[in-house]
């Protein structure tokens, strides 16, 4: 007998939680109510959203987590992010964001209070940077973190395992759930260098890490060391070592995964054939542009945007 994981999720979802959201009349829009969260005893929570093809307004938790089990829209100000199945977003509070699921879509919010993040949990999350930077936020208006993961990935496995955990009930759940966030996101730190999308991401700009690595993201067609040195005035040569001191990589491998990162995307997400999108990402030569999407991926460009159109075919 085969252990169906999300319909035992969904049936342990806690019942207060089925009350988060609203339909308001007025906006035609699901709203959550964050009193219904913040009001209650629990620590924690996991709540399914409207899956009508409704839009639904939600507001961040001290920390909330998106899984994407299905495609879906989701706008965080002016920007709006097309996602697949298996995308994760990290939210912290005061950040507002609309999803808009596709009628009968499965997405799941996690909410967390702080009272989670103590001292032992923040000191686990140490060796995790981006992660750590994330959670010590003290300005957290509209931060977010956007990870373009599948559902064929080890990492979604952890999310399904912490997503249950937050169902949890007995008197080992606040255990357990907290073993499993760290799990989680020490394995979403493991996977950032490739699946974290800079230029959908905030990015933290108050450390000078996510604010150089946003530029980047947003000039990456036409971005060059020394360019990117003189905007944030330093020395070409001094701002190399501090690069690769702050991202551990090189400066030329970081735009590079960029640019590839922006590549998959579009095959993914657009018609344009493979020279256009080569050229709009800043590669000069076809050939190079294969060879480096390949080694990144795996499979050539081609191979990789049929793969996605198959997986849609299929359902997955």
């Amino acid at each position: 007998m085969t252990y169906d994981v999300d319909a035992d999720i969904r049936l342990n979802i806690s019942t207060e939680m089925k009350d988060l959201f609203y339909l308001d009349e007025n906006t035609g829009c699901y709203i959550q109510q964050t009193a219904v969260f913040e009001n209650s005893a629990k620590l924690f929570a996991l709540a399914l959203l409207p899956g009508s093809g409704i839009p639904v307004r939600c507001s961040g938790s001290y920390m909330s987590i998106l899984f994407c089990e299905e495609d879906a829209f989701v706008q965080i100000g002016t920007q709006k992010t097309f996602c697949f199945a298996g995308n994760v977003f990290l939210f912290r509070s005061k950040c507002d964001f609309i999803v808009e699921p596709g009628d009968g879509a499965v997405l799941y919010l996690a909410l967390y209070k702080k009272e989670i993040f103590d001292t032992l949990f923040i000191s686990q999350m140490g060796d995790c940077p981006i992660i750590y930077n994330f959670l010590d936020l003290k300005n957290c208006r509209n931060e977010y973190l956007f990870f373009d993961c599948s559902n064929r990935m080890p990492v979604y496995y952890y999310a399904k395992a912490l997503q249950a955990e937050l169902c949890g009930k007995d008197n080992l759940a606040d255990k357990t759930v907290r073993c499993s966030t760290v799990l989680f996101l020490t394995n979403l730190h493991r996977i950032h260098r490739v699946n974290l999308v800079i230029r959908e991401s905030s990015m933290m700009e108050e450390y000078i890490t996510g604010h150089i690595l946003k530029y980047m993201s947003e000039h990456y067609s036409a971005a060059t060391l020394p360019g990117v040195a003189s905007h944030f005035n330093y020395h070409p040569a001094y701002f190399s070592a501090l690069f690769r001191r702050l991202v551990h990589c090189s400066f030329t491998s970081k735009l590079r995964e960029i640019r590839l990162e922006q590549a998959r995307r579009m095959l993914a997400s657009t018609s344009f054939d493979i020279q256009k999108i080569c050229e709009s990402i800043g590669f000069r030569e076809k050939s190079y542009f294969y060879r480096s999407f390949k080694k990144a991926y795996g499979v050539t460009p081609g191979k990789y945007r049929k793969s996605i159109q198959n997986n849609k075919n299929i359902g997955i």
